[in-house]
């Protein structure tokens, strides 16, 4: 190995090098520091926070109604069970969005009293910011449901117009004698 020939500067009884280069550093390093001066830096985590996960947000109810197709008569029996079936979408549609929203406001009620309780500052925001969430979660629970409501409430329209349509058709022809 090659010696090196270098300009020797102490400073407050350090040795100091100028020439340098990343072997030289590396031994420079090695010899000043003792091995028992070195220290291990450990970060020790008392509570760490559950990570808080961000649901994707979740769309509207789309539905895509099929034509009616048959004869005349088929087809208002059929628009007479496509209302009572969006009926009953909408019914079961309001029931469940009452059902979250009851979960949600009693988990609210849960966590508040848990906040009261508590006396360590990281546990207390900790659960603040799991009331906004279950807060953001009811809101857009909300705008959700009446999301629905409107779709269900328009294709229920829609299929009242055709019923009505398609039974003044029929009224027409059983009184010319058609067949029902």
């Amino acid at each position: 190995m090659e010696d090196y020939e270098m300009d020797k500067k102490y400073k407050d009884d350090k040795y100091i090098e100028d020439n340098i280069d990343s072997e030289t550093v590396f031994r420079t390093f090695r010899e000043e520091i003792p091995k028992e001066e070195l220290v291990e830096i450990v970060r020790v985590v008392a509570k760490q926070a559950i990570p808080r996960l961000d649901e994707e947000p979740i769309e509207p109810l789309k539905r895509a109604s099929p034509d009616i197709t048959g004869n005349l008569f088929d087809r208002v029996s059929f628009l007479r069970e496509r209302v009572d079936e969006t009926k009953k979408a909408m019914e079961l549609r309001e029931s469940i969005h009452n059902d979250i929203i009851a979960d949600i406001d009693s988990d609210i009620e849960e966590k508040g009293r848990i906040e009261n309780q508590l006396t360590n500052m990281d546990e207390k925001r900790n659960i603040k910011m799991d009331i906004s969430i279950l807060r953001r979660e009811k809101r857009s629970e909300n705008v959700r449901f009446w999301k629905d409501i409107f779709e269900l409430r328009t294709e229920l329209r829609e299929l009242l117009e055709n019923y009505q349509t398609e039974t003044k058709i029929v009224k027409i022809f059983e009184d010319l004698g058609g067949e029902e």
